[in-house]
């Protein structure tokens, strides 16, 4: 029987397969039964919740701010 290992690393930024927010995995489950505990902010409040594997997919990386004007010099 081989072992199960997660899909999501700890950290790894996630969003529902069905769309909404960002989120960080805060939490891997143990089995491939439990579920993964993400984070996220909506506006200034931070909310978690308790997903699937099956929920959740790989968010698309977010392109790098620009630097400040006065780094640019």
């Amino acid at each position: 029987m081989a072992t199960w290992k997660p899909k999501f690393a700890l950290g790894a930024t996630v969003s529902l397969n069905s769309n909404g927010p960002v989120m960080s995995v805060k939490h891997l489950p143990s089995t491939s039964t439990d579920s993964y505990t993400c984070q996220w902010f909506a506006g200034k409040k931070l909310d978690q919740g308790a997903f699937k594997e099956e929920q959740l997919v790989l968010a698309e990386p977010k392109a790098p701010l620009p630097a400040p004007e006065d780094e640019k010099k």
